[in-house]
């Protein structure tokens, strides 16, 4: 037997643990998205094709939701399912998870009972009707906000649901409120992986912004999570939101894309957003560096077109493709005249429009004529004006803004400029 000498020991582990450290930071992070909408227009349509031929591993559909009905004293649960186009669906060459949301219900939960053998029927009710459109299904996912002290109780679905649709793999969301309860590590051994909501998480107090997913804070979730030794899906979001409080400061709801609650006199607003640079810094942060048992991350929610609080496809994309989302405002103005002036967003993220845009002349006569158009601005100095923007302009990713126009008595250089 060779004896290996102190020092060789020391270099062979080191080199071990190198080689180990290299494994798991070249482990990939895969991207998936939601596709939440219940009706698919065209416009769906096109943005499932999109992500079809994207970096995207798969897309996770909306195909049903539980909801309670008051009849009396009781509550009886329904279901409402989703119509996506299944042509499409069945052309798609990404693999497909099928989604059950189930609404607030604050219990109570128990075996066996009427509620429990509801649900799991309806699992398994979608998951057939589902493969009865000729789609490939192999990973079925409920979604339901459990009130964090109702965890044991929940378990009674779980358990239910899982035997309705077994083999099926099962997923289940979760919030970072679980994370520190008891029954948490005990809830996940009923699935098969979870996804840990990251977002979505509404500040206690009105301020004029917040952030829908705060990086530091889905850093520390995150860190909980990985220690638990169950596979996990990070959810990030891409949507925006309005948040509505009554003079106490209680929250009154949320205006979404699909939502537009109607807010009695005296509600403060403040906007949510997801600010993609801070995501994306976010993603690359763990791809470079992986957590651990984390098996992917995935977007709620993919954007489409017409959505009004979404990110663009371009936003996105960029962070698919592992960089940075440009942003980028530009001045234009025309060759001839009248000078017309406009603002173009020629990057990849929205644009609120702050500071101002600057048009100068250098040598010529003031302008004959100059105006802003409605919304903006304007004060004129020596040899410039300079437009100001109103506060409720957002400006989308290839979207363009008229600013006011000047007109010379005869051709005159121009140069105009954005400052932020």
């Amino acid at each position: 037997m060779t004896l290996l000498s102190p020092l060789t020991r020391i270099l062979l582990l080191a080199c071990a643990v190198m080689c180990s450290c290299r494994k798991e930071a070249s482990r990939e992070m895969p991207h998936r998205a939601y596709v939440w909408q219940r009706q698919w227009t065209p416009a769906v349509t096109k943005a499932a094709l999109t992500a079809d031929s994207s970096p995207l591993r798969g897309l996770a559909l909306f195909g049903a939701e539980i909801v309670w009905n008051k009849k009396d004293a009781s509550i009886t649960p329904g279901v409402i399912f989703g119509s996506p186009d299944w042509q499409v669906v069945r052309e798609l060459r990404k693999p497909v998870t099928i989604v059950m949301r189930i609404a607030n219900h604050a219990g109570p939960f128990a075996e066996g009972d009427e509620k429990t053998t509801f649900i799991a029927a309806q699992a398994a009710e979608l998951l057939r009707r589902v493969r009865g459109e000729g789609v490939s299904c192999a990973e079925f996912q409920l979604d339901f906000d459990c009130g964090q002290k109702k965890l044991a109780g929940y378990a009674h679905w779980l358990r239910a649901v899982r035997q309705s649709i077994a083999p099926t793999r099962l997923v289940i969301t979760t919030l970072p409120s679980w994370l520190a309860e008891a029954d948490f590590p005990r809830l996940v051994t009923h699935v098969d992986a979870y996804v840990l909501q990251v977002h979505s998480v509404t500040p206690s107090r009105v301020t004029s912004r917040s952030l829908l997913c705060e990086p530091d804070r889905a850093r520390k979730w995150v860190q909980q999570a990985a220690k638990l030794q169950r596979p996990f899906e990070i959810a990030l979001s891409t949507y925006s939101a309005l948040a509505g409080y009554d003079p106490q400061g209680q929250l009154l709801g949320l205006a979404l894309d699909a939502t537009q609650p109607r807010w009695p006199a005296g509600t403060q607003v403040m906007r949510l957003d997801s600010d993609a640079p801070a995501l994306a810094a976010l993603v690359q942060e763990w791809t470079a560096a992986p957590p651990q048992n984390c098996t992917g991350i995935i977007w709620y929610r993919l954007p489409v077109e017409t959505d009004q609080r979404n990110w663009h496809w371009s936003t996105l994309a960029a962070i698919l493709y592992r960089r940075m989302p440009q942003s980028r405002l530009e001045a234009k103005i025309t060759s001839t005249q009248p000078y017309d002036v406009s603002l173009e967003n020629t990057g990849e993220v929205d644009e609120d429009l702050h500071g101002t845009l600057t048009v100068n002349w250098a040598n010529a006569a003031p302008p004959a004529a100059i105006e802003a158009l409605p919304g903006w601005q304007m004060r004129q100095e020596a040899g410039r004006a300079i437009f100001s923007p109103p506060s409720h302009i957002r400006l989308a990713p290839g979207g363009r803004v008229a600013v006011g126009w000047l007109r010379f008595q005869e051709s005159t250089p121009l140069h105009v400029e954005v400052t932020r």
